[in-house]
């Protein structure tokens, strides 16, 4: 298995690195087709029905409402919410909010401290064309790649299916395990896994050694979070 599958590491939400979201249409039925076209890929490219199933799934996830923060070191945290075609991301240090980047109304703002202010001030938001929120998903693209890259592994890996309790929900987890007789020799695949909700928001994603899990999880967004 190609190291360390960059699809999926793109997806992996850290504040040093806040990660663009795809755009466009996110009503149930363009969700709905979206899932069905991913488990038809998938299905094409050889997978079994079950891996099929998390991928589309997985689709899914663009066209969610949620909020989810991921812990880091030190007292940091990244806060994912969408409410599509709304998006934020926020860095907190100790809880309170560093930075963020904001899509409200098809507009994208980056938002940062003033100089000489404090951690929890309030920040100051400009336009940017570069700063898109991440949403805690699979962009159409990372997906459409991370499931050739699946099919394309299929005599090293063995790809399984279970559930995890993660942030209090019942997530949906795919795991790829090196096949028996794999020959150690520091090229050998890892163990990865990704875990999602029940709308396909990512709770966990485990790749080479880097590990994000979701600490808290909700399946709507206060009221105000997409002000500035």
């Amino acid at each position: 298995m190609p190291s360390p599958r960059p699809a999926l590491v793109a997806v992996l939400v850290a504040a040093a690195a806040l990660l663009a979201a795809g755009c466009g249409d996110h009503g149930p039925d363009v969700a709905a087709d979206r899932a069905d076209q991913v488990r038809q890929t998938a299905l094409d490219a050889g997978l079994d029905a079950e891996v099929a199933d998390v991928l589309a799934l997985a689709a899914r996830g663009a066209s969610a409402t949620f909020q989810i923060s991921y812990p880091g070191e030190g007292g940091a945290a990244v806060l994912v919410s969408q409410e599509p075609p709304d998006r934020r991301v926020d860095a907190l240090t100790a809880g309170l909010i560093v930075q963020s980047q904001v899509v409200r109304d098809g507009v994208s703002y980056a938002c940062r401290l003033p100089a000489d202010s404090q951690p929890g001030d309030d920040l100051e938001c400009r336009r940017s064309r570069s700063a898109t929120a991440a949403s805690g998903t699979f962009t159409p693209e990372a997906l459409a790649s991370f499931t050739q890259e699946l099919a394309d592994q299929l005599d090293t890996v063995e790809l399984t299916v279970e559930t995890r309790t993660i942030a209090e929900v019942e997530a949906t987890c795919l795991v790829s395990t090196p096949t028996a007789g794999t020959v150690i020799d520091g090229r050998e695949p890892s163990v990865d896994t990704i875990c999602l909700a029940p709308d396909g928001a990512q709770l966990l994603v485990d790749v080479d050694g880097q590990r994000v899990v979701a600490d808290t999880y909700r399946s709507s967004v206060p009221e105000g979070t997409f002000d500035i």
